[in-house]
Parts: structure tokens; sequence; C-alpha cells
């Protein structure tokens, strides 16, 4: 009897510790992406295209990774041209924008002395969201820590720019 005692005092004095779990690690089973810590990507380095559908106005947004914006410049053109080849880029749309990043690269490794902290961009080389005014959006060019963009339009539109901060983003608003 005694010996049972015991054991149910043992018991229940186990069951009311509160349990404590190991963190969760990127890899461990039902952690997701949004848990895992992100390593922060190289100032100027491209991140991520985005794009999206406003009431008044379509937007492109070029997410850079650090703190600052690159430089940005951007014309309306007859022709979407690769850089430096010139070869064609071809664009859904009737009108062509040319966005310059000065400072902006897909890839880190011409910048890092040690090659194993090199960071490349993965996502797409172009996008299609096929948005009212906002057709397609492909990368034009990177060379010499110039990056390009080519934007296809349905139409000749007005253009707002933004540059934002923590993190780095060039917003473009193309309205209807």
């Amino acid at each position: 009897m005694r010996r049972t005692l015991m054991f149910l005092t043992v018991l229940l004095m186990a069951a009311c510790e509160p349990a404590v779990s190991p963190p969760l690690s990127p890899t461990a089973p039902g952690a997701s992406p949004s848990s895992a810590a992100k390593p922060s990507a190289a100032e100027g380095l491209l991140v991520e295209i985005r794009a999206a559908s406003h009431p008044t106005f379509d937007r492109l947004v070029l997410e850079f990774g650090g703190d600052k914006a690159p430089e940005v410049s951007y014309a309306f053109v007859d022709a979407v041209t690769e850089d430096p080849s010139d070869k064609p880029v071809p664009l859904q749309g009737k009108a062509f924008v040319q966005i310059v990043c000065q400072g902006a690269f897909l890839d880190t490794s011409a910048h890092e002395t040690d090659p194993t902290k090199a960071q490349k961009y993965t996502g797409p080389k172009r996008i299609t969201p096929g948005l009212r005014v906002l057709k397609e959006v492909a990368i034009s060019g990177d060379f010499e820590a110039v990056l390009s963009f080519g934007v296809g339009l349905s139409h000749q539109s007005s253009v707002r720019v933004e540059t934002l901060t923590s993190p780095a983003r060039v917003v473009f608003d193309f309205s209807y």
C-alpha cells in the first residue's frame, strides 16, 4: 500500500510539472519558414520582385537586402534591351519602362572576399502578373553593380516612385 501511495505521488507530481519543449530549429519537423531565422541579405542584393493591384494603380515592388534602397532611375522606352548585350527583351504590353538600379546586383560573389559567404538572388527572373496596367517584369541586366529591369505595361501610364527603408524597397505605382 505504501509503495502504491508513493507511486501515485510521483505520478501526480510529474503530471503537475510544466512541460518544456525544445525550441524549434529551422529543420525541426513542424517548423514553418516564418519561425526560422532568415539570414539577412547583403545590401544591394535583390531579394524579391512582387506586384499587386490596388484600386487606382498597379504596384511593382523591388526589395533589396540592407536598409537603404539603391539609387533608381526609369524611362519609357520603345523597346527594352539587355545590359550589356543590347539584345531585345520581349515583354507583354504596349508601353515599356526601363528601370536602372545603381549599386544593386543578383550575386555577391564579385564583392565577397570569402566565397562561402556569397549570396545569390534565387527568385524568378521574370514575373507575369497580368494586372490591369502592369503586364510583365523581367530582369534585363546585372553588370558592374547595375541591375536593370524591363516592365511591360498595357499603356503609357503616370508613374509614382518611392524608396523605402528597413527593408530596402523601391516601389513603382502605375496609375490606371
